[in-house]
């Protein structure tokens, strides 16, 4: 293959990898043209050795005898010393940092923290050290300062006493432990309490601003996503100091950045227990940073939603006609008064019906933070003390049915409904009978409804008149002289859910009369179609 091309290094690398599949993971790690042959005895990597030299040898791939090292108990490995004990730091590149000078331009700190960050996941608690050296790397913030030099020396010092990181095993489950502080979020990936990488990473100037419930979410999908090619098919716990995320896949998607965070740990094999702050020391550590408060704020709110609303109302005739009103004949609005420019119905601001502000109202009592998009009535409550117009609750309810937020995060309150049976098939005339009323008709001799009454089998029909004050009582005695008298007690009876149908009288009157009482569906008329 030649050299130069862009495509050069995936192809080859592709080539690799499914030469050695059967052997991946197993007893053979590549990358490019080193690869790594491990076993546990002198046996087993004899055999190995075989293997991986027949599959070269049958693809015509050649391995230079120079460049071999066989049967090695240690050895380096893309800048790391491979041994039993497990991976650790090249001592080479060791040497070279602690020899490294202070720097004196961007480019020299950026070639050093290239060199310690080639080996971060060493580090417990890179980020905090190397914080004050990454700030330098900014456009015109290099100056080298005591708060620097230290932060150099405590990181050559970290790179001497890096600990020895086993590789993992994955035939036992990974443990993710993670935290997140105000300024940082740390993880480490163990098996056996034993170390497998380190991570930390500082926060942007959003997850800064963000909730202790966002950060310590995020940290949980960066870990996860840092180390997806170990922990995806492979069964892990994640330990966290955040109590509430223990329930996190059981818990209710009530906000799109929460959804967006739980899709991104969708098809990984995980459990989350909790594990507090003094006994999660590791990610806890990794997140923590020394900062030192450099200006201290103290900020005043100043409103000015009420001046936007005065400003509205003078342009409001229905306003300034009520206001006129109440200054010169208060006596006729007892639970009205006037206060710095606003009208207040019982110690509410009252808004005209029409003015376009309620919609400014609405958004800032059910959108904002501090709102968090709740329901019709809990939203209604809270506006309810403080404001009035008329027909708030349908302003309130037709809102929170157009919030697109709460429509597509949402789960449905109702219950769900039943499944439908089909009617049993009568099997004698005037046993099975369905009824419903007919209402709204022209009065005649006082009537204006009639009572319809259709019999399943033969499909013959009675109709009574009733008075547009029918009760209960009043529709079983048109029953009993217009069926009972002529066909007997039937054996059902199909209706809708009206309140004379679901009456005390009605269902005990027909459970003493043996009649079963059956209801047609709800939003679903065709059950009782043919009354």
């Amino acid at each position: 293959m030649p050299f130069g091309l862009c495509n050069a290094p995936s192809t080859f690398q592709a080539a690799m990898n499914e030469l050695l599949q059967p052997f991946l993971r197993k007893f053979v790690a590549v990358f490019f043209d080193d690869i790594l042959v491990y076993s546990s005895t002198i046996g087993d990597h004899a055999q190995h050795l075989d293997q991986v030299f027949s599959a070269l040898l049958s693809a015509q791939f050649y391995l230079k005898q120079s460049k071999c090292l066989l049967a090695q108990r240690q050895l380096e490995f893309l800048g790391h010393i491979i041994s039993e004990k497990g991976v650790q730091v090249d001592p080479s590149k060791v040497s070279a940092m602690v020899d490294w000078p202070t720097p004196n331009s961007v480019t020299s700190l950026r070639g050093f923290l290239g060199l310690t960050g080639f080996y971060r996941k060493f580090i417990k608690q890179y980020a905090s050290i190397a914080a004050p050296l990454t700030k330098l790397l900014r456009k015109d913030s290099f100056a080298w300062s005591t708060e620097a030099q230290l932060a150099f020396t405590s990181l050559k010092h970290a790179m001497t006493h890096a600990p020895i990181l086993i590789s993992p095993d994955f035939t036992i489950p990974f443990v993710l432990e993670t935290d997140a502080s105000g300024v940082a979020m740390g993880a480490v990936l163990m098996q056996n309490n034993h170390p497998i990488a380190f991570f930390s990473k500082p926060f942007c100037p959003r997850l800064l601003r963000a909730s202790t419930y966002v950060r310590e979410l995020h940290a949980i999908t960066s870990a996860v996503k840092k180390w997806r090619q170990y922990l995806l098919g492979h069964k892990f716990i994640i330990f966290t100091d955040h109590q509430s995320l223990k329930q996190l896949i059981s818990q209710v998607i009530q906000t799109p950045e929460q959804q967006v965070y739980l899709s991104k740990l969708l098809g990984f094999d995980f459990t989350i227990q909790y594990k507090s702050g003094k006994t999660n020391l590791v990610a806890d550590a990794l997140s923590r940073i020394d900062t030192q408060a450099s200006c201290l704020l103290l900020t005043v709110p100043h409103f000015v939603f009420l001046d936007e609303l005065r400003s509205q109302l003078l342009l409001n005739v229905e306003f300034q006609q009520l206001l006129n009103s109440i200054q010169q004949t208060p006596a006729l609005h007892p639970n009205f008064s006037e206060h710095q420019g606003l009208i207040f119905f019982k110690e509410r601001i009252w808004l005209p019906s029409d003015i376009p502000f309620k919609q400014r109202i609405l958004e800032e009592f059910h959108n904002s933070p501090i709102s968090g998009h709740m329901g019709v009535d809990k939203t209604f409550h809270r506006l309810q003390a403080h404001f009035y117009w008329q027909a708030m609750r349908q302003d309130v309810r037709q809102f929170v049915a157009q919030c697109s937020v709460c429509q597509s995060t949402k789960y449905e309150t109702k219950k769900p409904g039943g499944l439908l049976q089909p009617i049993p098939i009568p099997s004698g005339i005037w046993e099975d009978l369905s009824l419903d009323f007919i209402t709204g008709l022209p009065p005649s001799h006082g009537n204006t409804v009639i009572l319809v009454v259709v019999d399943r089998f033969s499909k013959g029909a009675h109709f009574g008149a009733l008075p547009p004050t029918y009760t209960a009582y009043k529709v079983a005695l048109l029953f009993l002289d217009m069926i009972c008298k002529h066909h007997g007690i039937p054996r059902s009876l199909i209706s809708d859910h009206d309140s004379v149908f679901i009456s005390h009288f009605w269902r005990e009157l027909f459970k003493l009369s043996g009649t079963k009482l059956r209801m047609s569906t709800t939003y679903h008329p065709e059950t009782d179609g043919q009354t």
